[in-house]
């Protein structure tokens, strides 16, 4: 499979690049839904043809995955809004990069589509990273069941990484 992500100048990147649905399940059920069984975790949107599951490699690992797909933004019927789920890497690796290599990724796929919006229900405890990714909270927290607080968060596809 082509890299996503490449490496340049001598430095290295996470090795980001595309993989199949069925092999974001366990680390979907691991860091995401542990009250649910791998079979319940096939996401809206999993197989449509223009969808994107990204996975971040260290030494071969699967270490992070997102995945994204067309769906409108709430409240606005708008074509070009993307959807990003199941967002996650494993603690070790977090603050190294592969999060933001993942959204970089999700990026340049929403754009080479036409999308202009990518948007998604993130965790509370993850709103630092959102905003940091260039996120933008809309509307007030919410508790989704079995996963938490949340905010309903979106970015332009090609504007300022901050917000």
């Amino acid at each position: 499979m082509e890299n996503l992500i490449r490496v340049s100048a001598g430095v290295t990147r996470p090795d980001i690049r595309p993989i199949a649905a069925v092999e974001t399940r366990p680390l979907r059920r691991q860091l995401l839904r542990p009250h649910q069984a791998i079979e319940e975790l096939d996401y809206t949107g999993d197989g449509d043809a223009d969808s994107l599951h990204a996975g971040a490699f260290q030494d071969g690992r699967l270490v992070g995955i997102a995945s994204i797909h067309r769906e409108p933004f709430p409240g606005d019927p708008t074509p070009s809004a993307w959807q990003l789920n199941g967002m996650a890497t494993l603690p070790e690796v977090r603050g190294e990069g592969y999060g933001a290599a993942l959204i970089a990724a999700c990026l340049a796929h929403i754009g080479r589509h036409g999308g202009e919006i990518l948007w998604c229900s993130g965790r509370t405890s993850a709103l630092g990273f959102y905003e940091k990714m260039g996120f933008r909270r809309e509307g007030a927290e919410y508790f989704v069941p079995g996963t938490g607080p949340h905010f309903l968060l979106w970015r332009p596809v090609n504007g300022p990484a901050g917000p």
